[in-house]
């Protein structure tokens, strides 16, 4: 993980790296997750826009809302797992330089 023989001076810069590489990668995945929920969202107003007013009813039973709001749904707890893991994994991993 960290070498003990380092100064105080350079672990401290390392962490501070490793800081800013774990702020880059939840800004990253902020942006492609705001980018998702944008498109789903257009998707959604197309599709409203080419049925009517109504809400289009599925075998009688889901609503063309549920499965837009399902689909937002998976988004945000895919991205919530994805993104949890991957900045944590970038402030464990070693700064290349």
């Amino acid at each position: 993980m960290t070498d003990p023989h380092k100064s105080p001076s350079q672990r401290a810069k390392q962490a501070g790296l490793r800081a800013v590489l774990a702020l880059v990668e939840l800004t990253a995945h902020f942006v492609v997750l705001a980018g998702f929920l944008v498109g789903i969202k257009l998707l959604e107003l197309l599709v409203h826009g080419l049925w009517g007013a109504d809400d289009y009813v599925f075998l009688r039973f889901f609503k063309l809302k549920y499965i837009f709001d399902g689909a937002d749904l998976v988004t945000l707890v895919a991205f919530l797992g994805w993104g949890v893991y991957l900045v944590v994994g970038s402030y464990v991993r070693e700064p290349k330089s």
